[in-house]
């Protein structure tokens, strides 16, 4: 899961057409930085899922890391602004034996953890789904 940070600040001061075009450039960089193979979606709002197949935790932390980095590292220009964006990413490593809303659920609480934690960051979780807690 790859959620803008403080997406809601560039929709409310620089409009909703700036904030399509932001969408439009993080989606674009998002998908240079996974890899050829995988799934690129977005998930509603400022919130995209990327699927990563035949993925170990050291790839996922790659994968993260690219998409975080290829975000952040050079500013978005649109017609009205160049604005600093950067993202959160939560992601787990999972078998195709734990269903598939289960796998999303605990994605989504560890982006949720890497925003308690200031944005910007990446936080990965562990295979075991019965270890996380979920939000409500």
């Amino acid at each position: 899961m790859i959620d803008l940070d403080h997406f809601k600040k560039i929709n409310d001061t620089l409009g909703h057409l700036t904030g399509d075009a932001v969408l439009r450039e993080v989606a674009d960089r998002i998908n240079r930085a996974v890899r050829s193979y995988d799934f690129l979606g977005r998930y509603g709002g400022e919130e995209f899922l990327a699927v990563l197949s035949n993925c170990y935790p050291e790839d996922l932390r790659n994968v993260a890391e690219r998409v975080r980095s290829a975000v952040s590292d050079l500013p978005i220009g649109t017609e009205t602004a160049s604005l600093a964006v950067t993202v959160s990413v939560g992601g787990i490593v999972t078998s195709h034996s734990i269903p598939g809303l289960e796998s999303l659920s605990a994605a989504d609480a560890m982006l949720y953890e890497a925003k308690r934690n200031g944005g910007n960051r990446a936080e990965l979780g562990p295979c075991d789904l019965g270890a996380l807690k979920v939000r409500s």
